[in-house]
């Protein structure tokens, strides 16, 4: 029985060690990591319902490691040596990776070579994590120093890190148009308004990997883009008021520049964002401007509450199907806040659009025929 016991064991280690010695024939990613408080390295696909564990190793008395390179196309993975430490790979068929780190600070201290996606893919986020890190210190320094202004100091350095992420990640995709890596820069941009260089991308990375499934995705979220396009004419609306007693219609607003305001009582960002619109609608009353606010609230009496609570003057209209409502879905929208801007003619002019654009694009609009 002994005899077995230990036979089991030597095999269940040559498991779990084989992809240490075994030569491979399609690619390694080896190297060394330093202070790992965990014996093995492991290798995790990317998927939907969370990271799967693919391929493990165990590192040597030194920190050192191979694991076989399972891409067949280009794939993003995590390498993981505990719970906390991860870092993200862009792997191709057939290469030979060297990462080296220090497992205490996992993807501040590691390097990456023989991936050129890896390592772009780590300058995205090397870049992100320092802006976040550096606004992060300014709010805890600054909440410190005045708590009551916390809330205003973190909107603008929120406004702050959008922009700059903004303008990094233009840069970034125009400099990297051809790596699948760039899909990752698209969330920090106004996508609307970048629409061009997002089509620039998806016609470019459809070349070159017609079959890959994050470029399949960007083609299905490419496809919404483009309903509603700049220019089209807005869907009509036609829902019930607070009262609950008469519908107000988008198109009674035609002759004036409307900002269409997708929100709900629930939603944290959109009660931040209440504020900003309470004085935008003041220092536009008298200037031919309405905000029309679409409630995706299912409680009437949480919609009455939140109103009066943000000091809400402007016409609201729901039809209290949260999610599920067809003008929701009409007007594609998957996360709130979002809005809608339209001319006095009712086509759009903008969509999605940050308070400084969104005065910009208002005042435009407001001048033209005027």
């Amino acid at each position: 029985m002994k005899n077995k016991l230990l036979l089991a064991a030597s095999v269940m280690l040559a498991v779990l060690t084989q992809s240490c010695s075994e030569k491979f024939k399609n690619g390694i990613i080896e190297g060394q990591v330093e202070n790992a408080t965990k014996d093995f390295i492991y290798l995790q696909a990317i998927s939907e319902t969370g990271d799967i564990n693919i391929d493990s190793c165990r590192l040597s008395a030194d920190g050192k490691f191979s694991i076989h390179n399972p891409a067949k196309e280009p794939e993003f993975y995590v390498l993981r040596t505990d719970s906390v430490n991860v870092i993200f790979l862009m792997l191709r068929a057939g290469e030979v990776v060297k990462v080296n780190g220090d497992a205490v600070n996992f993807e501040k201290t590691y390097t990456v070579k023989g991936s050129k996606d890896s390592e772009i893919l780590r300058a995205l986020r090397s870049y992100e994590r320092s802006i976040s890190d550096s606004l992060n210190k300014i709010y805890v320094e600054g909440r410190a120093q005045n708590p009551l202004k916390a809330d205003s100091l973190g909107m603008q350095l929120q406004l702050f890190y959008a922009m700059t992420m903004e303008e990094y990640s233009k840069n970034f995709i125009t400099d990297n148009i051809t790596s699948i890596v760039s899909l990752s820069a698209t969330k920090y941009l106004n996508q609307q308004a970048e629409f061009s260089l997002m089509k620039k991308l998806e016609e470019t990375l459809t070349d070159l990997y017609p079959k890959n499934k994050y470029v399949a995705d960007f083609k299905l979220l490419m496809s919404d883009l483009s309903m509603l396009p700049i220019g089209s004419v807005a869907p009509d609306i036609d829902l019930p008021g607070v009262d609950r007693t008469k519908n107000i219609k988008l198109s009674s607003l035609r002759g004036k520049v409307v900002l269409i305001d997708f929100w709900a009582s629930w939603c944290a960002p959109c009660r931040r964002e209440n504020p900003s619109l309470v004085q935008l609608y003041k220092q536009m009353q008298g200037k031919n401007f309405e905000i029309y606010g679409v409630s995706l609230d299912q409680n009437v009496e949480s919609w009455k509450e939140a109103i009066a609570k943000d000091g809400i003057t402007w016409p609201q209209v729901s039809d209290l199907q949260r999610w599920e409502s067809p003008i929701a879905k009409t007007y594609r929208i998957e996360a709130i806040p979002y809005n809608v801007l339209i001319d006095k003619e009712g086509r759009i002019i903008g969509k999605g659009l940050r308070s400084e654009e969104m005065e910009v694009k208002i005042m435009e609009a407001l001048s033209k025929n005027s």
